[in-house]
């Protein structure tokens, strides 16, 4: 292999990259520091940098056409990875939450993303529950909005089973059980269960936290950390 920002394609003949040299190509990268430092000496080296001075600093950085190619492979070829980490989350969980005799009465959406004809991750013949398998980094606006999503759609649920929201992380349930936002902001890219609320629970201007003790008091919310094995949690701490 040549050098980082070249690794895995030939960037004179435009060939087609393998995938395994595209991810050894990525990592190569990686193992220099981390991403987001990468990024920000990029971006220092850019200021008040001219054409010469652009060129010399993707080329000082690794950030080769060669690297650009096999971010652009991997993107491809595991562009759905979101998809096969939610679905081994709820694999590998299931062993240690099935009760006996329960068993799996719907058949469960493992990919990111609810089915329409199937509203729950999982439904078994005593419970319904949702998993929500991103760890939360700050700025997650975006999650807490799905997250509250899932735990209107649970509570709403009137079949009698028991109702399991599971995450990652304190951050999720830190923010159902003390947020002031209003139902209303964490449904509004959400219109179909915000009818959902709105037919169940009534006012959407009801807090998050509020709505949480209440309305959806029921609704369990686990921390996944304490449930998948080791080699997982370890990196998701």
């Amino acid at each position: 292999m040549t050098g980082v920002g070249t690794t895995g394609a030939d960037d004179s003949t435009g060939l087609p990259i393998e995938l395994g040299a595209a991810v050894e190509t990525l990592a190569a990268f990686l193992r220099r520091r981390p991403l987001t430092e990468a990024i920000a000496e990029l971006e220092h080296r850019l200021e008040g940098a001219d054409a010469t001075g652009a060129a010399r600093a993707a080329l000082d950085g690794g950030a080769g056409a060669g690297l650009l190619a096999s971010a652009l492979t991997v993107r491809e070829s595991l562009g759905r990875i979101n998809d096969l980490i939610h679905a081994c989350g709820i694999l590998l969980t299931l062993p240690h939450i099935l009760e006996d005799g329960e068993t799996v009465t719907v058949r469960p959406s493992l990919g990111a993303g609810n089915d329409p004809g199937r509203p729950y991750d999982l439904e078994t013949d005593r419970r319904v529950a949702e998993f929500k398998l991103a760890r939360w980094r700050g700025a997650d606006a975006a999650r807490k909005r799905q997250t509250f999503k899932d735990l209107v759609m649970l509570a709403a649920d009137r079949s009698g089973r028991r109702a399991d929201l599971f995450v990652i992380g304190s951050e999720p349930a830190r923010f159902l059980r003390s947020s002031s936002s209003s139902a209303a902001w964490a449904l509004d890219r959400s219109p179909g269960a915000l009818r959902t609320f709105q037919a169940h629970f009534g006012d959407p201007h009801t807090p998050v936290a509020e709505f949480t003790a209440t309305r959806a008091g029921h609704v369990r919310i686990t921390d996944l950390r304490d449930i998948l094995p080791p080699t997982v949690t370890a990196l998701l701490q």
